[in-house]
């Protein structure tokens, strides 16, 4: 074997975790670094991923170089051929580097590597089926034609709701004020100036700010959560009259806000994952080089 180590990345569009391991399975060490969507800017992920991995390694307290080590990457916008193909291209310290999506990886930690459903929704969203056949996507397209219901989503969302409350196009609201406090702005030139080259990750820092306002029962936020959570359902009965006989899981940062509002046809489905992305990505990556 030409690795003593593995080291699992979760790798989103707001941050990339790191599980380290040895090759018997024990935890070594756990990293945490940035965004890691290979989709959006290849050079960026692999920062991130090896800015986790050192991290990981400094945790373990051991003397690990990366040549030793087997990376096993789930990666957001890795179910997208040319992005992965980018990432890959670029030159990498590590023993030998085995890519899938941060869906598919969780989707395989989720249901101890046996068929499952999954319904991500972190900075981004999507979906997937997994089965003796392998995975069947849904969405996970981007940021820019997709991702509804995400993070990146809702932020986007949000700040058209204020730029068209300043214009009275819509009423004012506690989602308006909260985030003009937020970001300093009194006007919606600002507010234009200040998020014309925002990225997802950018707009996933403001979900928390709709969640605030919903929690509130702001009418804005409450509206815009709903569409989120009919996407959802959407997304959900997909999955279900696909593989009627499968269990779902619903993940990321966004699952506690979501879980509770689904129809009951899609929360009825639900179960609790078994494992983290990591340890997915872990598994498929050592059943590749077994």
């Amino acid at each position: 074997m030409s690795y003593k180590y593995v080291v699992g990345i979760d790798g989103g569009g707001t941050r990339c975790r790191a599980l380290l391991q040895d090759i018997d399975g024990n935890q070594l060490g756990q990293g945490v670094a940035g965004p890691a969507n290979v989709m959006t800017n290849p050079q960026q992920a692999w920062d991130s991923v090896i800015n986790a991995t050192l991290s990981a390694i400094e945790n373990a307290a051991q003397p690990i170089q990366l040549e030793n080590v087997l990376l096993a990457a789930g990666l957001a916008g890795a179910n997208i051929a040319q992005a992965k193909q980018s990432f890959l291209s670029i030159n990498n310290p590590f023993a030998h580097s085995v890519v899938i999506s941060d869906l598919h990886a969780a989707c395989l930690g989720a249901h101890n590597v046996k068929p499952g459903a999954l319904i991500i929704v972190g900075t981004g969203s999507a979906a997937t089926c997994y089965d003796n056949k392998g995975f069947t996507d849904k969405g996970g397209y981007g940021f820019k034609v997709g991702d509804d219901a995400s993070g990146a989503w809702l932020g986007l969302c949000a700040i058209r709701h204020v730029l068209r409350a300043f214009d009275g196009v819509e009423p004012e609201s506690e989602l308006k004020h909260i985030i003009c406090q937020q970001l300093d702005v009194t006007t919606a030139h600002q507010l234009v100036t200040l998020t014309a080259n925002y990225q997802a990750s950018d707009f996933g820092d403001i979900a928390p700010l709709v969640v605030k306002a919903f929690e509130n029962q702001c009418g804005a936020a409450i509206a815009i959560v709903n569409r989120g959570v009919s996407y959802l359902n959407q997304l959900g009965d997909a999955l279900l009259k696909q593989s009627p006989s499968l269990p779902v899981c619903l993940v990321g940062g966004l699952a506690k806000v979501y879980a509770p509002l689904l129809a009951p046809a899609i929360s009825s489905s639900l179960v609790q994952p078994h494992q983290s992305a990591e340890h997915g990505a872990i598994s498929f990556a050592k059943r590749v080089h077994s």
